[in-house]
C-alpha cells in the first residue's frame, strides 16, 4: 500500500459487494445519513450482474472510487481496497450492513492514529427482529472473533504494518485481528461503549457459520493456541450459535 499523498480524510470505508443490490441500497442510505463527512467510501464489486453497478453509480459523489470486475473472494476485495484507501482509519463495512448517524462522529472523538476503536453493534434478521448485540471484547481474541469487524476503525498504518489479509475463503477478518492482537494485545483497542452499527445475519459468514468456527480453529492454531483448547473453544461458540439460531427460528415473534 502506497503512502496517501495530499489531504487525508478521516475515515476510508472499504465495501466489497458481489450481487448484492437490495442490501446495498441499505448501506448507501446509512452512509448518506453520517453526520462526519470526512470519510471516503470505497466500493469493491465482483462484477456484479444484477443491478448492484446502477446503484454504485447512482450514489454519486457519496463513492470515491469503486471498480467491478472478478476477483478471487471476500479478502482479496478489501485488499483492493486497502490498496487505494487514502484515509487516516480504515473501516470494513460489508454490503447490507448499516451504520448508525453518529458513528464516524463518535468514533473520531476517540482515535490517536494508534490504536483501533471500535463500538458494538445491534444483530438483526433480515426481516428487522432482534438477535441481540454483538459486543466488542478484543480481550478475548485469542479465543475467536469477539469483535464487530463493521464497527472497527484500524489505523491506515497499522494495515501497512502487519500486511493485507490473507486470501483465505472464512474468518479473514479473524485471522488479522488476530495477528494485530498478539503484537499489541488488548490495549491496542479502545472499546467505545455504544452500539452503533447493525449486523444483519445471512452475510456469507454467518450462512457458513459451522465452517467459519473451523477456520477459526485453524487460525487459532496456526498462531500458538493449545490444539485442546481450540478444539474446545469451537465446539463451545458452535454449539451456542446453533441453539441461538433455532431459537430464533421459532421463536413466535
Amino acid at each position: 500500500m502506497a503512502a496517501p499523498t495530499g489531504p487525508q480524510p478521516a475515515f476510508s470505508i472499504v465495501t466489497a459487494t458481489f450481487n448484492s443490490g437490495p442490501l446495498l441500497a441499505r448501506t448507501i442510505e446509512s452512509l448518506r445519513a453520517q453526520t462526519c463527512r470526512e470519510f471516503e467510501w470505497i466500493v469493491i464489486d465482483g462484477g456484479s450482474r444484477d443491478g448492484s453497478v446502477e446503484l454504485i453509480k447512482g450514489a454519486g459523489e457519496l463513492v470515491s472510487h469503486w471498480v467491478s470486475e472478478p476477483d478471487e473472494g471476500i479478502a482479496d476485495a478489501w485488499n483492493k481496497g486497502l490498496s487505494v484507501a487514502t484515509g487516516q482509519h480504515v473501516l470494513i463495512l460489508n454490503a447490507g450492513d448499516a451504520y448508525d448517524p453518529d458513528l464516524l462522529a463518535t468514533i473520531a472523538r476517540h482515535t490517536d492514529g494508534r490504536r483501533i476503536v471500535c463500538t458494538h453493534a445491534r444483530l438483526l434478521t433480515e426481516d428487522g427482529k432482534s438477535a441481540g448485540v454483538f459486543q466488542a471484547r478484543p480481550a478475548k481474541l485469542s479465543r475467536g472473533m469477539y469483535l464487530p469487524h463493521n464497527c472497527c476503525a484500524v489505523p491506515l498504518e497499522q494495515y501497512r504494518l502487519l500486511g493485507p489479509y490473507r486470501k483465505i475463503p472464512l474468518a479473514m477478518d479473524f485471522d488479522w485481528f488476530l495477528r494485530y492482537y498478539r503484537r499489541f494485545g488488548a490495549a491496542g483497542f479502545t472499546v467505545v461503549n455504544e452500539v452503533l452499527g447493525t449486523y444483519y445475519l445471512g452475510g456469507t459468514s454467518d450462512l457458513n457459520y459451522l465452517r467459519s468456527f473451523q477456520a477459526s480453529e485453524r487460525i487459532m492454531v496456526e498462531n500458538g493456541v493449545n490444539p485442546w483448547l481450540a478444539r474446545a473453544q469451537r465446539l463451545s461458540v458452535s454449539l451456542k450459535h446453533t441453539i441461538k439460531r433455532r431459537m430464533l427460528a421459532s421463536w413466535p415473534w
